[in-house]
């Protein structure tokens, strides 16, 4: 009996003690501490990549030309720095992001042309007329 009346003394003040944490107030205010300060961090700069046909380019900018779904669109992209070994024409594959609502070419290089290869099935060998047996007379 003694200890039943202990075991319900200890659960009345756990849950007693529990009610004045969750209600209790610090006399002091919370002080903001600037080394856990929020920052906000830039939005991530997305970089996408298209390939297309060259049509005009600038040392400062360049025009290509791609098809997308049969449809014909004409892209710009300005430059850091001039690319070389590239003229109008070329195909070419551009990785670029957007700046400030325009397009800023952060690589520009050729497209190669994947090899396409086709394999042939095994061929089937036929017994050569040596080994197969003569019929007899």
């Amino acid at each position: 009996m003694k200890q039943m009346i202990l075991l319900v003394a200890v659960f009345f003040l756990m849950f007693n003690v529990s009610a004045f944490a969750a209600n209790g107030t610090s006399a002091t205010p919370a002080k903001a501490d600037p080394s856990k300060a929020v920052t906000v961090k830039p939005p991530k700069e997305t970089k996408v990549s298209i390939t297309g046909v060259v049509k005009e380019i600038t040392d400062t900018m360049i025009t290509v030309e791609r098809t997308v779904k049969g449809k014909t669109e004409i892209m710009e992209f300005l430059l850091d720095k001039p690319v070389g070994k590239i003229m109008a024409g070329n195909k070419v594959r551009v990785s670029y992001i957007k700046k400030d609502g325009k397009n800023v070419a952060t690589r520009v290089t050729l497209a190669v042309a994947k090899k396409i290869i086709k394999k042939t099935p095994p061929r089937e060998t036929k017994p050569s007329p040596a080994v197969v047996p003569q019929p007899s007379k």
